[in-house]
């Protein structure tokens, strides 16, 4: 393989050594170091020498930072290339390019920075221009709105800043703002114009109503005037009219004061009649509840006796109960004391018999018969 080497656009060399003598570092513990250290130092250099303000400076970081990104690939491909031919030494070679791919990587990120912060300021600032572009919007009022609203608008637009502020976006901001200008100034003049010609036809509505008000009042006075001729007229026959009403009323009063008083001691009579027939309806009632709660008190007495005698019968009952269930488990227990007496009687009885025929004294003879189970009632578990 030939040797690899890369040219910056000042001269500066950025190179790899061959790739025999990369296989003898990927080989040895931190060998890669070295070579990314004269790397790193040889593309900080260059780069420390050029300005990210000026295009020129910017092109030569960018092919920098390609060239140190190239190198990390470089360095990555011959790696790959060691690994497949020795496989032996793929640990030391692996290790070499984790180095190479994390200090190359961080290597060409530092290089680039200073290009990418331009970028983003540079971005910001474009969008501050066009963000205040947006001011000289041509749809915040129309000729529809009010003037007030215009001239605010107006004013708003008047008083944004003016010249290099505007930086490469200069003319275009002249431009829009003389056309927002041009636009909103027009629109101003005909709202005025509708204005005053509302204000005129006000004018004239006012003045009619004001004639109309007047001739009003004219025809409300002769008609008042009408009126209050009228109203004495119908007064004097009002006052005809109440008179022979008046006379009509007392007589009618004076008869229905006859009526009301004939009326008045019907009513009294009436109620002495009523009053007396209550007296006679509360008295018979006042009788018969007597009679009834005489009845119902013998009835309740006749029942407490009779739950107060089958209470007594009851209790008499659970006591004759419980003296015959007493004697009868008594009786139990007895028969099962002379069961239980005669059972074990029986049983020892039988053990007796079973030992009666064996040697007295030979234990071993015994300890045979009960393993071979010839005492009845006795087992012995082996």
């Amino acid at each position: 393989m030939n040797d690899m080497t890369t040219d910056t656009a000042t001269g500066t060399a950025i190179a790899l050594p061959k790739s025999t003598d990369l296989a003898t570092l990927f080989k040895a513990d931190n060998g890669i170091a070295g070579v990314i250290e004269q790397l790193e130092a040889a593309a900080r250099a260059e780069a420390k020498a050029l300005d990210a303000a000026t295009k020129k400076g910017r092109a030569a970081l960018i092919s920098l930072a390609a060239k140190v990104s190239s190198s990390k690939a470089e360095l990555d491909r011959q790696g790959k290339a060691l690994t497949e031919a020795q496989r032996k030494e793929i640990n030391a070679v692996n290790a070499g390019r984790k180095v190479a791919e994390d200090r190359l990587a961080a290597l060409r990120d530092e290089i680039r920075k200073p290009v990418t912060d331009w970028e983003v300021a540079e971005e910001a600032r474009t969008e501050r221009h066009k963000a205040a572009l947006a001011r000289f919007n041509l749809e915040w009022a129309t000729a529809q709105d009010d003037p007030e609203t215009i001239r605010r608008v107006i004013s708003e637009i008047e008083a944004t800043p003016e010249g290099s502020e505007w930086e490469e976006y200069e003319e275009v901001a002249a431009a829009r703002r003389a056309t927002a200008l041009t636009k909103y100034r027009a629109d101003l003049v005909v709202a005025e114009q509708r204005e005053e010609e509302r204000a005129e036809l006000a004018r004239l509505r006012a003045e009619a109503e004001e004639r109309a008000r007047k001739d009003a009042e004219e025809a409300a006075a002769k008609a008042e005037a009408e009126r209050l001729a009228a109203e004495q007229a119908e007064q004097k026959r009002l006052a005809a009219e109440k008179a022979d009403a008046d006379r009509i009323a007392a007589e009618r009063a004076k008869a229905k004061q006859i009526a009301d008083d004939k009326a008045e001691a019907d009513r009294r009579e009436q109620h002495e009649r009523d009053k007396a027939e209550a007296a006679e309806r509360a008295r018979v009632e006042a009788q018969q509840q007597a009679e009834s709660d005489r009845v119902a008190a013998e009835e309740r007495h006749k029942r407490e006796l009779a739950e107060a005698k089958a209470r007594e019968e009851a209790a008499a009952q659970r006591e004759r109960d419980r003296l015959n269930n007493e004697r009868k488990a008594e009786a139990a227990a007895r028969a099962k004391r002379e069961k239980d007496k005669a059972h074990r009687a029986r049983i020892r009885n039988q053990i007796a018999e079973g030992l009666n025929g064996l040697e007295a004294g030979n234990w071993f003879s015994i300890a045979d018969a009960l393993i071979d189970g010839k005492v009845p009632h006795v087992e012995v578990k082996l």
